[in-house]
């Protein structure tokens, strides 16, 4: 079992206008720069990710989104497995013999 950390969250490249005269993001040339986007206590937070740190966080938020993808399969499989179990036990249940 491997101990990465998962991040909760999106990483994704974002590009935007600085809004000063006669920069380059005027002419269309936006600043671009990748970001992290999590909701903490029901509050979105966008956080710069550390500049070479971008492969890293991307393969961190996607473990995360595997992890749940298999939890919610993990679940099925369970509530699955329970309902089987029950046709089991209506198929194989008898009523106490006569004394």
């Amino acid at each position: 079992m491997e101990h990465k950390p998962l991040l909760r969250g999106s990483v994704y490249r974002l590009r935007r206008r600085c809004g000063k005269a006669g920069c380059r993001c005027t002419r269309g040339e936006l600043h671009e720069s990748w970001v992290f986007l999590s909701r903490e206590k029901g509050v979105q937070r966008l956080r710069v990710v550390p500049q070479g740190q971008t492969a890293r966080w991307r393969e961190w938020a996607e473990d995360y989104r595997r992890f749940r993808r298999a939890q919610r399969e993990l679940g099925r499989l369970y509530r699955e497995a329970l309902r089987l179990a029950g046709e089991l036990e209506a198929l194989r249940a008898r009523p106490p013999p006569a004394a």
